[in-house]
């Protein structure tokens, strides 16, 4: 077992996990975990990713689920157009599953590679309303976890793209660097202290 997966329930390991019952609340969250497994060394990007998000969603009963993840068809992939996106087909596959539920928010958690230790919060170019939301949630990590305000970032991605994500709330969040903040993320109560962070404040935001 690498280092990555320690105190890591198995059930963060699935393609796809069993979704919370509908409770009458009308937004539907679609969350993102990386897909990824090659943004360091010994380390399983997705592992770290896909726990924090089922931590999250257990934390959030009232609220309906979607967990978009796509595990079966290779473990990397990259959102940006440097110069292009890659493994765009687990990203469409992702996406379905978000845009089928339908998700009026669409949450994806990764972590750094090589960056300073920190969070960042990202968005679409002119995209307003996901900016606000993704400031909001990266100030709630940043009070809630003592880890650095590494700020927003207006950037085209291939999963936060309307032409494909029809969710009216699109961001991304960059939770630690896996060199930097290493020791931080592979602390089970640390992960449970950045769900509790996503919860509260999802849960007291004005989501459509």
């Amino acid at each position: 077992m690498s280092p990555a997966k320690a105190n890591i329930p198995a059930a963060a390991e699935r393609t796809l996990s069993a979704q919370p019952a509908p409770t009458g609340r009308s937004t539907i969250i679609a969350w993102q975990p990386s897909h990824q497994a090659d943004t360091g060394v010994d380390w399983d990007e997705h592992v770290i990713c896909g726990d924090i998000v089922d931590r999250v969603i257990a934390l959030m009963p009232e609220f309906e689920h979607v967990k978009a993840w796509e595990t079966g068809m290779g473990l990397s992939g990259s959102n940006g157009y440097r110069p292009q996106p890659k493994n765009t087909a687990a990203f469409d596959s992702e996406l379905r599953q978000a845009n089928s539920a339908p998700a009026s928010v669409f949450i994806s958690v990764h972590n750094d590679g090589g960056a300073p230790s920190g969070v960042l919060g990202m968005c679409m170019p002119g995209d307003a309303s996901s900016r606000a939301l993704a400031e909001r949630l990266k100030t709630a990590l940043v009070s809630a976890t003592g880890l650095s305000d590494r700020g927003m970032r207006e950037e085209r991605l291939y999963s936060l793209e309307s032409a494909r994500n029809h969710a009216g709330i699109r961001l991304l969040l960059e939770i630690g660097d896996n060199k930097a903040d290493r020791g931080f993320l592979l602390d089970a109560a640390n992960r449970q202290a950045i769900a509790q962070a996503l919860a509260d404040s999802l849960c007291e935001s004005d989501l459509p």
